[in-house]
């Protein structure tokens, strides 16, 4: 076991994570030191939760220093290695939580030249991963450590510190399984998970998965009635990491496990696991614009037009209206007729002197032939 450092060593990745297009960039040389990390977790408001639907645009006030790339991970499987390859897998992670819903939120850009989403789920018990690509995410909430595993005990496995096994692409309604008996962790209210990839299995490019999960002090197989929830505050420290498990259809018995810990053993041992502190509220987002609208449906005499709602706060706010048929507005409360019938995401930008914020809504327009 290593002692865990109290000092936050910068590293290339945190400076990185927003600055180039997932799998295009360059190895970065000099590539960033190993060791003890501590990473920061951003403190979402109550007013500006992220809606799972994997859509990260409401995770766009999250910064930089909250992100981790595929710079900062280590592969496993077969020897220490960070000889990256951006254009076979790279990924960009942020973590955000709040201290109201006591939910730790998760970002995930995923690039892959070849997404896996082919296998066959074992219902109802859920414990076959299958050959898909997975995120793996590992939480120990009050930062106790230990082994969590202990030898499948099925006593002890995600009692006080939880494995979730994300599905990056979810197939048949199903989206994670929990290493251990407590299959209600990865199912509501406890946890949410939403992914968005438009292309075919074995297809390469950019995939989103987005989710939350409740993290608990102590577990029961049994259920929430027998558990204890952590407690998330404002500077306290988690024990949290996460892992890529890249899986090609060339390599059906290999697994690229890249992972955030210094050590495989993060998946069994929470001693392990890198610190997150939870951050303060940043006082930059209170002058930000908070964006919404709402629309009215269309009137009998002209049913392919809509008007709009602007809720949006903010003082000296300037919009702009994205309808989702290549027409854009700056009205604040448009009036909009759509030409053809369809399914339309329209998206609403506010800007005043702080700086942009947008709110996009897949799909809001419904319009029958």
């Amino acid at each position: 076991m290593w002692v865990r450092s109290l000092v936050l060593i910068a590293t290339l990745s945190a400076s990185l994570a927003g600055a180039r297009p997932l799998g295009q960039g360059p190895v970065a040389d000099p590539l960033p030191p190993l060791g003890p990390r501590v990473y920061s977790c951003f403190q979402f408001p109550d007013d500006r939760l992220p809606t799972i639907d994997g859509d990260l645009t409401d995770w766009e006030i999250v910064g930089d220093a909250y992100a981790q790339d595929t710079y900062g991970l280590i592969e496993y499987n077969r020897h220490l290695t960070r000889n990256y390859n951006l254009h076979d897998l790279d990924v960009r992670v942020r973590t955000g939580y709040n201290v109201h819903t006591n939910r730790l939120y998760v970002a995930v850009e995923y690039w892959d030249d070849f997404h896996n989403f082919d296998r066959v789920v074992r219902a109802p018990n859920r414990t076959n991963p299958g050959n898909d690509d997975i995120f793996e995410l590992v939480v120990d909430g009050d930062n106790s450590g230990g082994d969590f595993i202990d030898g499948l005990d099925p006593r002890r496995m995600s009692t006080h510190t939880q494995n979730y096994h994300i599905y990056t692409h979810e197939r048949d309604g199903e989206h994670v399984w929990v290493w251990g008996p407590q299959n209600w962790l990865g199912e509501a209210p406890y946890a949410q998970w939403a992914s968005s990839y438009p292309d075919a299995h074995g297809s390469a490019g950019l995939s989103i998965l987005e989710f939350y999960v409740t993290p608990f002090n102590y577990a029961h197989a049994e259920g929430p009635g027998l558990s204890a929830r952590a407690q998330l505050a404002v500077g306290d420290t988690i024990g949290l990491d996460y892992a890529i498990l890249d899986r090609d259809d060339d390599e059906p018995q290999v697994v690229k496990f890249w992972a955030l810990a210094d050590t495989v053993d993060m998946y069994r041992n929470a001693d392990f696991l890198p610190d997150f502190v939870l951050a303060p509220l940043e006082a930059r987002l209170a002058a930000l614009p908070l964006v919404d609208f709402r629309s009215r449906a269309p009137g009998a005499t002209d049913p392919r037009a809509v008007q709009f709602a602007n809720l949006s706060t903010g003082e000296g706010t300037a919009f702009r209206w994205d309808f989702g048929d290549g027409e854009v507005s700056t009205e604040k409360e448009p009036l909009h007729r759509y030409r053809q019938p369809g399914r339309y995401t329209v998206t609403l930008e506010a800007r005043n002197a702080q700086g942009i914020c947008r709110k996009r809504k897949a799909d809001y327009v419904v319009l029958a032939k």
